[in-house]
C-alpha cells in the first residue's frame, strides 16, 4: 500500500504543470482550390464567359467504351495504337487495380456511346460495354 501511494504522489508532484496558452482564432488556414463542376446538360454553362478552362478542371459525368480489361500493361498499350489508327475518338489506358483498362471516347449521351459500341462490335470488337465514368467534355 505504502509502494502505491508513494507512486502515485511522485507522478503527481512530476505531472505537467506548465499551462500552454492556445489561441484557435490565430491559425491560418490554407485556401481552399476547388474545382468548378460544370453540368454537362445547361449549354449555357460551357459557354459561359466566367468560366475560364485554364485555370479549372472540369468534371463531368459521362460514358465511354471499355474495350479490355486486362492486368498486361503492353497489351493493353498495344490494342491502343491498333484502335488509333482506325477510330477517330480518343483512347485511354486506366489503371484501376489490378487491371489496365482500354477506354474509348468522352459521350455525354449514353444513346451515342451505345451507337458507337455497335460499331466497334460490328469491326471486331464483340465484347465492348459502356461504363459510366468521369469525362473531359471539351475533347
Amino acid at each position: 500500500m505504502k509502494l502505491i501511494l508513494i507512486i502515485i504522489s511522485t507522478s503527481i508532484l512530476f505531472s505537467q504543470q506548465k499551462k500552454i496558452k492556445f489561441d484557435p482564432n490565430k491559425l491560418i488556414d490554407p485556401t481552399l482550390n476547388w474545382p468548378k463542376i460544370i453540368s454537362p446538360f445547361n449549354s449555357d454553362t460551357l459557354n459561359s464567359k466566367e468560366t475560364t478552362f485554364t485555370d479549372s478542371i472540369i468534371i463531368v459525368e459521362g460514358f465511354r467504351v471499355q474495350v479490355l480489361a486486362t492486368r498486361d500493361r503492353f497489351n493493353a498499350e498495344k490494342l491502343q495504337s491498333e484502335l488509333g489508327e482506325k477510330i477517330k475518338h480518343k483512347i485511354y489506358v486506366i489503371f484501376e487495380a489490378p487491371n489496365y483498362k482500354v477506354r474509348i471516347g468522352n459521350f455525354i449521351d449514353r444513346r451515342k456511346a451505345e451507337n458507337f459500341r455497335i460499331e466497334l462490335a460490328k469491326n471486331g470488337y464483340p465484347s465492348a460495354w459502356i461504363i459510366r465514368t468521369k469525362i473531359d467534355p471539351i475533347k
